[in-house]
């Protein structure tokens, strides 16, 4: 972990020196993973800091070095190159200072408070979480769908990866990058998710860079007759269509009024139920949004609610993320009932035990 922490003493001291209230600060001596520091107050008071210096961090990174106990009394903080929003919250629940290369910091100590947010990262690294969220990546979103459809199992990588059919290899990249970023644990039984909330959250985000293919359409008819109509679709043709975004959401949470209907289907349908329903497709004013089924993965776990197949909750959330502003609200709504309801804390994985509702491995 040790690399040259010149530029991370500097951002340190810099920000300290710029405080009226401090009258002297000066880095006694390096160590292992940092350095320590000692700052006078203007009061005479002198304390300890206790930095660790690192090129990347992570916010399981983080987790480590709370952990961790100071030699003697002092104020530890945390320098890299570029702090991530969630390792800050965590630092800051944890009374961890932190300060990075791009100006953000947050330190708390005697009579000094020191918080900067919103600086970009000047040196941005491609980011892993687009690559295991990103729609294109199937066989990533089968296994975190297969994690979600039961979020309070304990899993083992090699039964993972025979439910749902990839190599070890893959499940291992993915569940080590959940473990990175503090969304999951790893226990003497195997793996689970400790963050659901956090990784649909993130998962969402990634996956609304890229737009969905879709078909906006539009229809004489009003919202309830043409969900009516989905249902004769099946009954009179065959053809299957499970709703998501606002029209699946109620099913799960009641929470907003809608007054479009979004919908998945097989390719090869769309044409004949285009038809069907007497609809068209338009630029602008659609009231039906049609979605390609690009993978069955899209409608694992769906569900029939009072007689309209339904999208998972988890897949209802992906989509309503990105339907700004009410569904957001939606897909909270939907996160909380749905899936965090159900969903047990883990107690701490370094305790000696885990809390007996959680499954044995499979």
């Amino acid at each position: 972990m040790k690399h040259d922490d010149r530029k991370g003493m500097e951002c340190v001291e810099n920000k300290f020196l710029k405080l009226p209230n401090i009258q002297k600060y000066e880095v006694e001596r390096r160590t292992e993973d940092g350095f320590i520091a000692s700052v006078e107050m203007d009061d005479g008071f002198v304390f300890k800091i206790y930095a660790y210096s690192l090129q990347q961090v992570f916010p399981s990174t983080v987790m480590q070095l709370i952990k961790k106990k100071s030699d003697g009394i002092g104020i530890r903080i945390l320098i890299s190159p570029y702090i991530s929003d969630r390792t800050a919250q965590i630092c800051e629940e944890n009374g961890m200072g932190y300060f990075d290369y791009a100006g953000n910091c947050w330190f708390v100590g005697h009579s000094i408070y020191l918080s900067e947010r919103g600086n970009k990262n000047p040196e941005p690294k491609p980011c892993s979480a687009v690559s295991v969220f990103e729609r294109s990546s199937v066989v990533s979103s089968l296994i975190l769908r297969e994690l979600f459809a039961d979020i309070n199992k304990v899993w083992r990588l090699k039964h993972l990866s025979e439910k749902v059919g990839c190599s070890i290899g893959q499940v291992s990249k993915v569940m080590g990058f959940l473990v990175k970023n503090a969304w999951a644990v790893r226990m003497a039984e195997g793996y689970a998710v400790s963050e659901p909330g956090l990784v649909i959250r993130e998962w969402g985000r990634v996956y609304g860079r890229k737009d969905a293919v879709s078909y906006p359409c539009y229809s004489l008819d009003n919202i309830s007759v043409l969900e009516g109509k989905l249902r004769e679709l099946k009954q009179n043709t065959g053809i299957k269509s499970y709703l998501t975004g606002f029209s699946g959401g109620v099913r799960y949470a009641p929470v907003v009024r809608y007054n479009k209907v979004h919908v998945y289907m097989a390719p090869e349908d769309i044409r004949e139920a285009v038809r069907y329903l007497e609809i068209k497709e338009v630029e602008s004013g659609a009231n039906m949004v049609i979605y390609p089924l690009e993978n069955d993965s899209y409608i694992k776990d769906c569900r029939i609610i009072t007689g309209d197949m339904v999208v998972s909750p988890l897949q209802v959330c992906l989509d309503s993320l990105q339907l700004k502003g009410r569904g957001e609200e939606l897909a909270e709504a939907v996160l909380q009932k749905e899936i965090i309801k159900w969903y047990c804390e883990i107690v701490n994985p370094d305790d000696q035990h885990i809390e007996a509702h959680y499954h044995k491995s499979v």
